[in-house]
């Protein structure tokens, strides 16, 4: 596998969230109880920073919810010449001031980025009344200010309807995680040969590569790799082989078609997207969660 095309490293922190979103992709809720400790953090941002000095994402769940040990990883993550962001639900920001004033302690600590989720599936915001003074405030503490905005998929549209120009913070819901099960009801379904690529992966060359909670490296947010509690990120980027990971490899050679092949699964309901065929499959009994 070739480092040189990434650009983002994703970082979960916890499965904990304020909140239990029907589109969550990886199925976080208040119920959540798993932190990563802080010294497997740590470790991992090293190992990270010796990949690929690129931009690092701390997300969740919710971030926030353990901010000390999050102002920590920031400032480990700055020194170590990562690009620190930080991706949250906002729950935190009650106030102009309560922004400010958080949002400086991870300034001062070398954040550079922070993500907002403010969507419909998300409900009604705290920071609703003053959101459009949020993104000035945090140029001024040096912070670029995104908004993680979602949409719906209108239910006819055709499973390539993302093709062209998706974005991981905009456009329409990939149904993955918990959309894969709660989002799909009123959705039109597709003959599983439509699905005959994955347009979004590249296995070769990943542009981003998310760390889950429990430790599992993903190419996908749910779609894991290899276990980082036993082999060293640099030593996973050495000795990957596309040939040994079946699921990867009939993804990365013929989509969800071909993986339903080499399962021998049928799917006579049909899918709604590409990442809701795959997600599926792989979490079907004959599947074992694509590992």
């Amino acid at each position: 596998m070739n480092a040189s095309s990434l650009e983002t490293w994703y970082l979960q922190l916890t499965d904990r969230c304020t909140n239990a979103c029907p589109h969550c992709f990886s199925s976080c809720s208040p119920s959540g109880h798993t932190v990563v400790p802080f010294t497997l953090a740590r470790k991992w941002i090293h190992h990270m920073s010796v990949v690929a000095k690129k931009r690092i994402v701390f997300t969740g769940g919710e971030p926030f919810l353990y901010f000390p040990m999050l102002r920590n990883l920031v400032h480990e993550a700055a020194g170590r010449n990562l690009w620190p962001a930080v991706w949250t639900n906002g729950y935190w920001i009650t106030g102009p001031e309560e922004f400010r004033l958080t949002l400086r302690y991870l300034a001062d600590v070398g954040l550079k980025q922070v993500i907002l989720s403010d969507d419909t599936y998300h409900g009604a915001t705290p920071f609703a009344a003053f959101s459009d003074q949020l993104a000035p405030m945090a140029s001024e503490l040096g912070v670029d200010l995104r908004l993680a905005r979602i949409e719906p998929k209108t239910p006819s549209a055709p499973p390539d309807y993302l093709f062209a120009d998706h974005h991981v913070l905009a456009g329409p819901l990939m149904f993955r995680g918990r959309a894969a099960v709660e989002c799909t009801a009123h959705q039109a379904r597709w003959r599983l040969e439509d699905f005959d690529a994955c347009p979004f992966l590249s296995f070769a060359s990943p542009r981003s590569l998310f760390l889950d909670v429990r430790g599992f490296l993903n190419i996908c947010p749910g779609f894991p790799l290899a276990d980082m509690k036993i082999v060293s990120l640099k030593k996973f980027f050495m000795d990957f082989e596309l040939e040994k990971h079946a699921a990867a490899h009939a993804i990365a050679t013929g989509g969800p078609a071909r993986l339903a092949a080499l399962l021998s699964l049928e799917a006579p309901d049909g899918f709604v997207d590409f990442c809701h065929a795959c997600w599926m499959l792989r979490h079907s009994p004959q599947g074992g969660q694509g590992r």
